[in-house]
């Protein structure tokens, strides 16, 4: 469990996340400012950018509970189980958990040329950290077949995602990202 002040610094971040996306939603990205954001969420300016490098990176970033979370599904998976499957239940956990956020992140870059064009992948940290995760849990594959299963999964995901409609309901959602692994995951499982 981490500490008071790591919550209370998580509890800020999402504070500033969530005045963030109420007002994107509300007026639009391209129509916010940081000050707006800072004085929506009841901080300084100076504190907004303690948190966030602009108001791009409160779309993008991968917060620290997305962090967290995916790493207690890391740790749930058996150790013998393979590298394959291991990689299609955190990504399906992760999805149950966060799917709203993302549909949110696609509205929002449909909704804003300006984010369109300035999004950075929110997948950099999810894979250092699966390929952290995974070097450790199969020591005895070969870092580039760890890779190459990471990256076939995320890209699966990504992959899937470009083609979501944010008014399906959730389930249908995932149920492509789930078809699209276990079609994938045909070739690559053993």
């Amino acid at each position: 469990m981490p500490g008071l002040r790591a919550r209370k610094k998580t509890q800020t971040w999402l504070d500033i996340r969530a005045a963030a996306l109420a007002l994107f939603e509300e007026r639009g990205f391209d129509a916010v400012s940081v000050s707006d954001i800072a004085a929506a969420a009841d901080v300084a300016r100076g504190t907004f950018f303690n948190y966030f490098e602009g108001k791009e990176a409160v779309v993008v970033t991968y917060g620290p509970h997305e962090a967290e979370f995916q790493r207690g599904l890391m740790a749930q998976r058996p150790h013998d189980e393979p590298l394959w499957d291991s990689m299609v239940a955190i990504i399906l956990g992760y999805l149950d958990e966060f799917e709203p956020g993302i549909v949110v992140h696609l509205r929002l870059k449909a909704g804003s040329p300006g984010l369109a064009r300035s999004a950075r992948p929110m997948t950099e940290r999810l894979v250092a950290d699966l390929r952290v995760w995974a070097l450790e849990r199969h020591p005895r594959m070969a870092e580039p077949d760890i890779m190459l299963v990471i990256n076939a999964a995320v890209g699966a995901l990504g992959t899937v995602v470009q083609y979501w409609q944010v008014d399906q309901p959730p389930a249908a959602r995932i149920g492509q990202v789930r078809a699209a692994l276990d079609r994938l995951g045909a070739g690559l499982a053993h």
